[in-house]
């Protein structure tokens, strides 16, 4: 008849298994063919997720700082660096924060801060008082 082919063997009841090896040819091709499409999912994914982080850096921080941003910062900084009156009717006044630094370092030095600094005993938390106990309702029904 026809040739059989090498690898179909035929197969005795009494050995209960095929032992005929399997093809390692086209095993080995599968096995190198999916590390290869793997390495390069990996690589493209790796380029893609760098060029989007670059490009969101560049978005963020090379575009132009917005006008009112810098209007902000110019007024926060003129208020934390010169003198002004916060509340004429209390006689507070605004005072630079270097200068106010400076300040609080004299008072410190001097031993006569404004604010206290003595150790102090700590308040002891009082036990919660127990609630009273609930007198059965009379006109509950029995269990």
């Amino acid at each position: 008849m026809s040739n059989p082919d090498k690898n179909t063997k035929p197969v005795s009841a009494e050995l209960g298994y095929d032992r005929s090896e399997p093809l390692t040819i086209p095993i080995l091709l599968n096995i190198v063919g999916i590390v290869v499409i793997l390495a390069v999912v990996i690589v493209g994914v790796t380029y893609y997720f760098n060029a989007y982080r670059d490009r969101i850096i560049e978005e963020t921080q090379l575009t132009p700082v917005s006008q009112d941003l810098l209007d902000l910062r110019a007024k926060e900084d003129q208020l934390l660096n010169s003198y002004g009156i916060s509340d004429k009717a209390a006689g507070t006044v605004r005072v630079p924060v270097t200068r106010a630094m400076e300040l609080v370092l004299a008072e410190a030095k001097a031993g006569t801060p404004k604010y206290p600094t003595a150790p102090y005993a700590v308040k002891k938390v009082e036990e919660p008082a127990a609630a009273p106990a609930v007198a059965p309702d009379p006109n509950a029904p029995a269990k």
